[in-house]
């Protein structure tokens, strides 16, 4: 049976078909979402399933025949389709534009549906499904932004735009001002995805979805804000606890995605570690918490486009790129690892970084980059864990002891295989 199914997806027939099939799909994914706010709200609006599947196989039908030899037909085809979208506007009388702009998107996914342009044709059925389904969610985020998140990330996108092209290519001191602008960008990136997914979840979820989110821009300022909290309120000490240690678990994902960015070669080495790591700290956090509405508390995390943010950090970044450096030319691996268990007190991604970097640039092996990495991972980790006896008290530093020790052993539980495969591939350690 599936011989005879492989066989005939592979038949020239399908072959000439599949486009049309795909058209469908594309229109379909649209048309669900149109159908379900129709039937949902009982309103009238502009299609449903049947019509953007209909969209989508008009502009495939009209591409197909125009390559044929009646190109005039497209244009046509696009004008007759744009003037009956605006005519049901019209006579609907429904508020808004959204749907027949997603009626004429339909139509040109469509188009590149023809053309085999089937990636980019999900991408933008996606995109559009996406923006339809989540109508609520985004107004609702629009009104939690303040005029000084508003211009801080203008600020910071016209520096960025203006001035990283300005700065030379070349080595001052051993660093590229280039590359270390690159990474301010890179990171005030991650940071701002976080920002931005801490100020939509707010104080409506409670501490451990809030100190989760949070962790993505600032796992230290959610165990400083939930050790304070805890200590006001110990009632609710397990659900602040656990939002401080999944804050932290979330750190270890956040080394990922910077190795992912800049040395995609050490991901492998990093993988296990950091996933063991995050892994039993969500242990902690499922166990000691209930993921309900309770509490809730604004964790204190300022907006990761204000420009001197960003300079701070590329100062911090130049200056630890460039200590590294220095202590792996006069001190070896060891120097290297006293500066990384260093940074670690204040800060994880500047070294992660900056070891990363070298790596990739073969200045430093694989071994003391990935030794390096997690070593001010772990003193951080440390430091999180007696920061909330000096935020919070003793029963909030008890509270946490068991998730950042599973964060820890997760950890370097990981880190020994990582040299058992060392070992195995015959690297030097």
């Amino acid at each position: 049976m599936i011989e005879m199914l492989k066989s005939f997806v592979s038949t020239p027939l399908m072959e000439q078909f599949q486009v049309y099939f795909m058209s469908v799909l594309f229109g379909g994914l649209i048309g669900i979402e149109r159908e379900y706010k129709k039937q949902r709200e009982g309103t009238p609006a502009f299609g449903g399933i049947r019509t953007f599947i209909l969209l989508s196989l008009i502009g495939t039908v009209s591409a197909d025949i125009s390559s044929r030899g009646y190109s005039f037909l497209l244009p046509v085809s696009f004008l007759t389709v744009a003037s009956f979208i605006l005519w049901a506007q019209k006579h609907e009388q429904e508020s808004g534009l959204t749907s027949e702009f997603a009626a004429l998107l339909t139509y040109l996914v469509g188009i590149l549906s023809f053309f085999r342009e089937f990636q980019l044709s999900a991408v933008i059925s996606i995109a559009v499904f996406s923006v339809l389904t989540f109508k609520k969610q985004m107004h609702d985020f629009v009104k939690h932004i303040t005029l000084e998140d508003f211009v801080a990330f203008l600020k910071f996108a016209v520096v960025s735009i203006i001035i990283y092209p300005l700065f030379p290519d070349k080595p001052l001191f051993g660093v590229n001002l280039k590359d270390v602008w690159a990474m301010v960008v890179v990171i005030s990136s991650i940071d701002f995805v976080g920002y931005i997914l801490t100020k939509f979840v707010g104080s409506k979820k409670g501490s451990v979805i809030t100190g989760l989110i949070g962790g993505l821009v600032s796992s230290t300022a959610v165990a400083v804000t939930l050790s304070k909290y805890a200590k006001r309120t110990p009632l609710f000490i397990k659900e602040y606890a656990a939002g401080i240690v999944g804050a932290s678990a979330i750190m270890f994902l956040r080394i990922l995605i910077l190795i992912f960015i800049v040395s995609p070669v050490l991901l492998k080495y990093f993988i296990l570690p950091c996933l063991m790591a995050t892994t039993l700290g969500f242990v902690f956090v499922f166990k000691n918490a209930k993921l309900k509405t309770k509490q809730g508390e604004k964790i204190e995390v300022h907006n990761p486009y204000e420009l001197s943010n960003a300079l701070k950090f590329g100062f911090l970044f130049g200056v630890i790129l460039f200590i590294t450096k220095f202590a792996v030319k006069y001190a070896g691996a060891w120097g290297l690892f006293a500066v990384s268990a260093i940074s670690g007190l204040s800060d994880v991604d500047a070294i992660t970084l900056s070891l990363a970097k070298l790596s990739a640039s073969n200045e430093i092996g694989v071994f003391v980059a990935v030794i390096g990495i997690f070593l001010a991972a772990t003193v951080n980790t440390l430091f999180k864990w007696f920061l909330t006896l000096f935020a919070g008290d003793r029963s909030v530093f008890k509270e946490t002891s068991t998730g950042f020790i599973l964060l820890i052993l997760g950890e370097l539980t990981g880190i020994v295989l990582i040299l058992f495969g060392f070992l195995h591939e015959g690297m030097k350690i």
